[in-house]
């Protein structure tokens, strides 16, 4: 299918995000090289390339599911939505404990890990729920003339923000925590 296939890159570089940040969520608790500003640059892959990207491409996924009768309150595309919201939900609380810890209190560590736990659980779950639930779905949903312009679309989305130029930037990005978090070893 040309939809799945046309998201695959966002799904690899999302997951080798969640990688290292699941990495990250282990490590934070007792290692006393990690430091907050690593979750502040997590922070800014969270919301400008899934939020404000990866989501925003899902949102085409949404429009074919609802104009093929589906219901916005239950099934694929309330899924989806509450998938979304448990990912947003956790990189607020990522934050505001992150900011905590900014503040010096070294005690919230543990909860710096544990938000970032979850946001990583999250995000495995929606992708995995996008591969073996949603993608399957579309299949079946709409014709192969459809899929096209269906990939097209989603293909052509501009983004505002970093987005707009690439996603070099991101994978930059994952790069850099990357190596941030094999320093903490």
């Amino acid at each position: 299918m040309r939809i799945s296939k046309n998201l695959s890159a966002d799904h690899d570089l999302i997951k080798r995000f969640l990688n290292v940040l699941g990495g990250a969520s282990v490590k934070v608790r007792d290692n006393k090289r990690a430091k907050p500003n690593f979750f502040i640059l997590a922070r800014q892959f969270m919301i400008e390339y899934v939020d404000e990207g990866f989501f925003k491409k899902e949102e085409v996924i949404i429009k074919i599911l609802e104009e093929a009768g589906f219901p916005d309150d239950q099934g694929p595309i309330a899924a989806m939505r509450t998938d979304q919201q448990k990912s947003r939900v956790a990189v607020e609380t990522l934050m505001n404990t992150n900011a905590v810890w900014q503040t010096g209190d070294e005690s919230i560590r543990t909860e710096v890990g544990w938000a970032a736990s979850e946001y990583t659980a999250s995000m495995r779950q929606h992708l995995e729920r996008l591969k073996t639930l949603i993608f399957p779905l579309l299949e079946q949903t709409i014709p192969m003339d459809a899929e096209d312009k269906v990939s097209e679309e989603i293909n052509s989305i501009v983004f505002d923000g970093g987005l707009k130029d690439g996603t070099e930037k991101y994978i930059r990005l994952v790069d850099k925590l990357e190596s941030e978090l094999s320093d903490w070893e």
